[in-house]
Order: structure tokens, then sequence, then C-alpha cells
């Protein structure tokens, strides 16, 4: 069995500012990102449906009033080099009144939008409440950006996302976030998610929140451990927790999870949440896994001892050989 898993052919996936490799046979759907505080979402579109979409977009919130009754669109900026191009609008002005030191202060807050296109591929960038100079930030960022190939890894310092990279500089204060869901059609009860999440402070790691779990204290007959520990994956500080669960209506599902050990101050070792779950069915319903438990952990154990950080500069991405435990 584990010669089997072993032995399919992968394909390279880039998250955030690390590298997994998955069977080719698996179906990658990248989630929205974000960074610095504004949601980004991938569009494949036409360039007539990109120029159609920014006028209606300029068009729309020019009709629009603030809640003062002035106009809602206060900026138009123009976004364009040669590797990038579109508009970014800054609108909805809203007055908020703050207590400080025991003193009313009005703050004023902003929404900023971006739609821009490069290479083909169009971005959304979205925020509702920033202050209004960070229209500055945004437009630093836009200039960083470039579309990425699937066939291809960047080779820079940065940070990507679903057919797009941001180059550095970022840092972790900007909150970088991306994540990716996998599937395989002939398997449609088993998903597998892989998340990135630089600096945000960590809680409770995942062996101190297992050791506590109500539901497992509450149903313990039905929960049976088959991994658990503490396991680094490629110079990433982490620990792991996997398991087979015999549900209420009689089926038996997998659940593995691995999480980093982050450190919120540094973009190269963020918080990293790793999960692969079968037996799901119709939303609470679930049937049973659909592989085996060999199988599950072949996999597991191929996918998660990829997970590499992505080297910077023309050196190979090389994942080192992980049996687990």
């Amino acid at each position: 069995m584990d010669e089997r898993i072993s032995s399919l052919p992968i394909k390279s996936v880039c998250v955030g500012r690390f590298i997994v490799d998955v069977p080719t046979n698996m179906v990658v759907t990248y989630r929205p990102a974000s960074v610095a505080g504004w949601d980004i979402s991938t569009i494949q579109e036409t360039e007539a449906d990109f120029a159609l979409r920014v006028q209606q977009k300029g068009d729309s919130l020019a009709a629009q009033r603030n809640e003062r009754g002035g106009a809602a669109l206060e900026v138009v900026r123009e976004v364009k080099n040669d590797g990038i191009k579109g508009k970014i609008f800054l609108f909805d002005r809203r007055w908020i009144a703050l207590i400080r030191a025991g003193k009313e202060m009005i703050s004023e807050i902003v929404a900023i939008d971006a739609l821009v296109r490069s290479n083909g591929v169009s971005y959304e960038f979205k925020a509702n409440f920033r202050r209004p100079a960070q229209i500055e930030q945004l437009e630093k960022i836009l200039y960083q950006l470039h579309a990425v190939t699937e066939a291809r890894i960047p080779e820079g310092a940065g940070f990507c996302f679903d057919h797009g990279f941001i180059d550095d500089p970022l840092t972790a204060e900007q909150n970088e976030h991306a994540s990716i869901f996998l599937g395989m059609r002939e398997h449609p009860d088993l998903a597998i998610s892989l998340s990135t999440s630089a600096g945000i402070k960590s809680g409770r790691t995942l062996l101190q929140r297992d050791a506590v779990s109500d539901i497992q204290r509450e149903y313990s007959s039905q929960f049976h451990r088959m991994r658990a520990g503490a396991r680094s994956l490629n110079g990433v500080p982490g620990e792991e927790v996997l398991q087979r669960v015999d549900e209420l209506n009689g089926v038996k599902v997998l659940g593995f999870m691995w999480e980093s050990i982050g450190n919120k101050d540094d973009v190269y070792l963020p918080n990293l949440s790793l999960e692969l779950d079968t037996g799901l069915g119709q939303p609470g319903k679930p049937i049973n896994s659909s592989i085996s438990e060999a199988e599950a952990l072949a996999l597991w154990d191929k996918i998660s001892s990829s997970l590499r950080r992505r080297p910077v500069g023309t050196a190979k991405p090389i994942a080192i050989p992980d049996k687990g435990g």
C-alpha cells in the first residue's frame, strides 16, 4: 500500500511562503487570500470583461452617497506600469465616535478597493475599514504584485496565492494568509486543507487543545488514537494528532491534523495547519471512509512530509523524506 501511494506522480503547489507536493490527480482549490487587511480574490476573465467591471465599479460608486449625504466616491487612482494595470477606489467615508482618555474623538474610516490585472489574470483587493492614508500602502503592494502560472513556482522572496505573487518587502505585521483545499474525484468523501497565517499570536498548541477536548472525554470509546506527538516537517516545528472516529450513526471516519508551532514575528514560521478528513457526506450525515487507514496514513505521510519553505533564488526545492512519528 505504501509503495502504491509513494509512486503516485506529484505536482508542487505554492501556498504563502511554502510548497507542498500533492498527487497530480488531486483537485487544488485556493481560497481568497489576505495581506495587510485586504482580502484578495483572483478572477479569470477576458480583457474586455475586466475593463467593463472596472467601469461598472466606478459608475456604481459615483452614484452613491456617504452617511452624511456627500459623494461616496472620493478618490479614483490609476495603477499602471509594464506589469500591472487597474484602478484603486476610495469611498464610503464613515465617522465613528471613540472615547480616548475620557474624551470623545471622531475617527474617520473608508473603504478602499482595487481592481487590477497582470499578465491575463485579474485580482480584486477589498477592505471596508481603512484609514484614508492607507491607500498609499495598498498602491505599494499592488506594484509588488504579478501573475503566476500554475506550472511555475516563484523564485523570488515573497508571498504566493491563487495565480498571484507579491514580492517582498512584506512583514509579519501585515498578516499574510493563504489556504488551499485538496480533493479527489474518485474519493469525494476525502478532503485535505492547508492554511498559513503570519503575524498571528499562537494560542494553545494542538496537543494542549487535544488533551482538554470535551467531546473526546464524553465519547472516549469512539475515538481511536493512531498517532500523536511532536513532529517537525522539514525544519518547521509542530505537532500532529491522527485518529479514527466511530460516528454515532455507526460509520468510521478518519481525522488527521498537524499544526506548526509558529512565531508571530517571523513570516517563515507562521501558523500552519494541515488537515485530512474522510467520511464527509451530507451535512450531519458522515459516511464510511472510502480509503483504508493504511491508505490514509500513506497519503498523509506523502503530503505532509513534502511541506517545506519555498526556497528563494534558483535552488531547486527538495522535501526531506519523513515517515512520521
